[in-house]
């Protein structure tokens, strides 16, 4: 078995090497639709409703299915489901370039969200399963640095498509991709050897799941259209609530709950889980804001925005290539409140940005967005699988993947609702489409992206204190606070059954 000098084996990183590939691929059909928004919006001449749905529609979708295929990774062979899915993602987005109308793009939108929900819910896992502890957060950081890579190439290539031909392309340049990484991972990955814990698949909770997450985001998007006082809004909100207490019976009477209570009060899982809920959703958001904001009353074209957005996602990059440099000097708690800090400082910043009106303040915010996020999202993802039982690593993953997806899709519900409620139908929808008028934009549009950001202020401030908070509580869990390395605050944070596990048990336990 070849080794490196960190003692992961060349099937490890054989893994990583996919599983990176494959989350560039994820990322580069979310960044290129982004951008691409108002030219689709204008193209099918689509409301603000189905305008917001384009990009809503894949995040509910992918969001509401994360925890399901998170357990049934638990059960089933993860490689093979790994690789159909991506087969699937691979077919849809050829499907997408030739919708006819944008209904039939929503809907093909849903299916690559389904298949992505699966490639998403198992790249950390994977990636967990192959490496032994003492390089586990550098291989994590490197998984992170895939997504601002893609997000860093995105915007160019929609740009560039754009300029030189149309929509279609924005879709289409996923299906080479997506090819390689298929025919990348039939070869390189390796099959999951040893027994599994026999687990059930809890569907009552993943119906619940689905459904509390797609009517509380089908009512939040409804509103700029309807209004609060519509039926079918506050219906759809209140429907959602009402599934709450019935998730929690349902999870007290299953046998292998989809949200179990024992696993979030282990190590401070349930903590490091709400810190990513609302750092999420205080964000990833930002992103489709500042596009439409440089598109609309900046009044660039899709390749300028393209590139005055590089910053965030290069920042990203840094921030998860520190990661790895970071924790031999402190643990990941200590990495993710910081990284947590200094995100929210960047939202800060790019809030004033906009409301004045000033380039290069909108270019720091983005940097340190992206520094911070880049942090946060690989030592956050280290934290939780380090902490979490063998048996729960893919519904723990799911879970994390399922609450930073699902702050991000209502937050970003709500911001393009704050966005465009106080404007007249007219001007909401020349927003979204980018065709406001030359010369300085109406009051109401600056006040539509001020209330928007300042929702993403706001809750991004409670995601960095409860990231603070859970670093505190990893120093408090910790018997030896002299030793402030990654795997000693690990050992200390596991439950006793999985902190006898010590790396070179993880090794024999990794597939060759």
């Amino acid at each position: 078995m070849n080794r490196g000098r960190s003692g992961a084996t060349a099937a490890a990183w054989s893994t990583l090497f996919v599983v990176c590939v494959v989350s560039m691929l994820i990322g580069l059909n979310t960044s290129t639709v982004n951008v691409a928004l108002p030219s689709l919006t204008r193209h099918f001449n689509a409301s603000q409703v189905e305008a917001s749905w384009l990009l809503l529609s894949y995040m509910v979708a992918n969001t509401a299915c994360l925890l399901l295929f998170g357990r049934i990774s638990d059960i089933v062979n993860q490689r093979v489901l790994y690789l159909a899915a991506l087969a699937v993602f691979v077919l849809s987005s050829l499907a997408c370039g030739l919708a006819p109308s944008v209904d039939w793009l929503i809907g093909l939108r849903i299916l690559a969200a389904l298949a992505g929900a699966v490639l998403l819910g198992n790249g950390a896992t994977l990636i967990h399963s192959t490496f032994p502890r003492a390089s586990l957060g550098t291989a994590m950081g490197l998984y992170a640095a895939s997504f601002p890579v893609a997000s860093l190439i995105g915007p160019i290539a929609a740009g560039v498509v754009l300029e030189v031909a149309d929509w279609r392309w924005v879709f289409w340049m996923n299906v080479p991709i997506g090819l390689v990484a298929l025919a990348l991972g039939y070869f390189l990955l390796r099959h999951r050897r040893g027994e599994r814990p026999p687990t059930s698949l809890d569907l009552p909770g993943n119906l619940l799941v689905v459904a509390f997450i797609s009517l509380a985001t089908i009512g939040i998007s409804m509103v700029a259209e309807l209004g609060w006082a519509s039926p079918f809004v506050y219906g759809s909100l209140l429907v959602a609530a009402a599934l709450l207490p019935l998730l929690a019976l349902a999870e007290r009477r299953s046998k292998d709950p989809v949200v179990d209570m024992a696993t979030l009060r282990t190590g401070g899982i349930g903590l490091l889980l709400l810190a990513g809920f609302f750092l999420s959703a205080g964000r990833f958001p930002a992103i489709v804001l500042v596009s439409l904001y440089l598109q609309g009353p900046m009044g660039l074209r899709p390749f300028e925005t393209a590139a005055l957005l590089l910053p965030m996602p290069a920042g990203s990059i840094l921030g998860s290539l520190c990661v790895g440099w970071l924790s031999r000097r402190f643990n990941s708690r200590q990495i993710l409140a910081g990284g947590a800090v200094i995100g929210q400082l960047g939202i800060f910043v790019l809030t004033g940005s906009m409301l004045i009106g000033h380039e290069g303040l909108l270019v720091a915010g983005l940097v340190l967005m992206g520094v911070g996020t880049g942090l946060f999202i690989g030592s956050n993802a280290t934290s939780l699988l380090e902490a979490t039982p063998d048996s729960s690593l893919g519904v723990v993953n799911g879970m994390r993947l399922a609450m930073q997806s699902t702050g991000n899709v209502l937050s970003l519900a709500l911001a393009l609702t704050l966005l465009t409620v106080g404007m007249s139908s007219d001007l909401g929808q020349a927003v979204l489409q980018a065709t406001l008028p030359d010369g300085d934009p109406p009051w109401a549009v600056i006040a539509g992206f001020g209330m928007a950001m300042g929702l993403l202020c706001v809750v991004g401030l409670v995601g960095t204190v409860l990231s603070i908070m859970a670093a505190a509580k990893a120093r408090g869990l910790e018997s030896h606070p002299t030793s402030p390395t990654l795997e000693g605050a690990v050992d200390h944070a596991l439950p006793p059954q999985a902190a006898e596990v010590t790396a070179p048990d993880c090794a024999r336990r990794s597939p060759s």
